[in-house]
Parts: C-alpha cells; sequence; structure tokens
C-alpha cells in the first residue's frame, strides 16, 4: 500500500526533473582575442580649404571649415538667393586609395520648416577644382536622401571640398539647421558598407 501512494508523488518528481531538462538552454562559449594598434596615419584628412574660416578671415563670417580628427565640422550662413555656393570651403588629403560614400545623413532644425531645400558636396582635385571627381546629394526636397549611396573612387592626393546649398525661402533669423552627415570610407573594394 506505501508503494502504491508513493508512485504518484514519484512520478511527478521524475516528470519535474525531465522537464527541467528539457527546458534548459544549452550556451557554447568560445574565445576571441582582440588586438588594437595605432594606425600613424590617417586614410583621410580633413583640413580647412583655401576659401573658408577661420583660415580666411574675410570667408570666416560665411563658413567656418575646420578639420578635426573623426572628420570636419561645418559652420555657414545662407541667406534668401537661389543658392549658395561654398568654393573650395574644405581640403581632403587622401593618404590611402579607396571609396568614399554617405553611410548616414541626420537633420534636425528649429522651425516647422527645413531651411535647406537642398544640398550637395562636391569633392574635386585641387589640380582641377572645377571638375568633380564625387558629388553626394545630402538634402533634396527638404528632407535628407537615403545611405548609404555609391562609392565614390578616390586615389592618394589632395581634393578640395565644395557645398552647394539651396535654401527654403524666405529665410528667418530663428530658422536654423544641424546636418550631420557620416561618411563611410572602404579602402578595400568598392561596397558601400552600411556602419551600425
Amino acid at each position: 500500500m506505501r508503494i502504491g501512494r508513493r508512485a504518484p508523488i514519484l512520478l511527478l518528481i521524475a516528470l519535474a526533473v525531465v522537464a527541467t531538462i528539457a527546458l534548459a538552454d544549452v550556451i557554447f562559449v568560445y574565445n576571441g582575442q582582440i588586438s588594437v594598434n595605432p594606425m600613424t596615419t590617417a586614410p583621410l584628412v580633413f583640413s580647412t580649404g583655401p576659401n573658408a574660416g577661420p583660415t580666411i578671415t574675410a570667408a570666416e563670417p560665411y563658413i567656418n571649415f575646420t578639420g578635426i580628427n573623426s572628420g570636419f565640422t561645418v559652420s555657414l550662413v545662407i541667406t534668401n538667393s537661389y543658392a549658395v555656393y561654398y568654393y573650395e570651403a574644405g581640403q581632403l588629403t587622401v593618404n590611402t586609395a579607396g571609396y568614399i560614400y554617405v553611410n548616414s545623413i541626420t537633420t534636425s532644425y528649429t522651425t516647422t520648416t527645413a531651411p535647406v531645400q537642398s544640398m550637395t558636396i562636391y569633392i574635386a582635385p585641387t589640380n582641377s577644382p572645377n571638375t568633380y571627381t564625387c558629388s553626394f546629394t545630402i538634402i533634396s526636397g527638404g528632407s535628407s536622401v537615403s545611405t548609404p549611396n555609391t562609392p565614390c573612387s578616390l586615389s592618394i592626393g589632395t581634393y578640395y571640398i565644395h557645398i552647394k546649398v539651396v535654401p527654403n525661402t524666405p529665410v528667418t533669423s530663428t530658422s536654423t539647421e544641424t546636418i550631420t552627415v557620416n561618411f563611410g570610407y572602404n579602402v578595400v573594394g568598392n561596397t558601400a558598407v552600411p556602419v551600425p
């Protein structure tokens, strides 16, 4: 009689043990080692062009182009005009041949309408500044364009960066916009790889 009473309890314990084993996760663990070493010469180096502040004080009220370790920052002004063309605003030194592309674009502005209707960035060799090697449409119709785009080949050398902006008119003094452009540079192949 005692065995008969214990049988259901033993059966329940056995089922509980089996259910726990069946629901358990199986985790495999692998080990990887990553060594990080600094590169003394960056593939791309951005700097102020010959027609921009802070180097050229005559241009400084209109455009400041400053190269930084991770790219560049630009502060520019627009007015009620058909377009504004910032010629030779930045300079790009290519130390390693590769393919440049726009990986992502974000915009934010202080008014209900974006102050910039369209924006295009041009890259041209310094020995032929009116012959564009690359052009990237950043904003079209007041909105950022989809990315990444088709990569553009750059050889070792020095290039100018020109920026063309078409404003949404009328321009008001309270209307400001911040545009962040994230470039990718592939030194291995002609592929635009989205960067997370």
